[in-house]
């Protein structure tokens, strides 16, 4: 039963610090923001794009909120994360040590969307975990 606890706060814990973050992050790309604006540029993508990327996490931070759904909200987190971390690292040499803290933030970013994946995974596919008072109930245990 504490398993199933600390696996729901944890879950839960990096939700909403995403969908916070996120909350912060994407407005600016979905309002053409000028320096969202550069940097999708220097990375060959359009406006249009970067509206795309702004819509995408935030549909993705408010999946992250319902349980049932959080799996897939923090997968497309993933995805997206994935590509701007490849796109902040395959930049030149130069522009790479300038962006290492945008890097780094990507890449803790990108890890906690994985972590509320795979803590949600139970909830996407109807599995009970193991200890879980329903678990027991199906069971047939008292």
């Amino acid at each position: 039963m504490l398993k199933v606890r600390l696996r729901v706060v944890s879950a839960w814990a990096l939700a909403l610090l995403l969908f916070f973050v996120h909350l912060t992050i994407s407005p600016p790309k979905l309002m053409g923001d000028p320096g969202w604006a550069q940097r999708f540029t220097e990375w060959g993508y359009s406006a249009r794009v970067m509206s795309g990327v702004g819509m995408t996490e935030l549909l993705a931070s408010a999946l992250l909120l319902v349980p049932k759904l959080a799996f897939y909200g923090a997968g497309m987190l993933v995805v997206v994360l994935g590509f701007t971390g490849y796109n902040i690292w395959a930049e030149p040499a130069g522009a790479l040590s300038s962006q290492s803290n945008s890097l780094a933030f990507t890449m803790q970013l990108f890890l906690m969307a994985a972590a509320v994946a795979a803590l949600r995974y139970p909830e996407a596919w109807g599995v009970r975990p193991e200890g879980s008072s329903s678990a027991k109930e199906a069971d047939g245990a008292d």
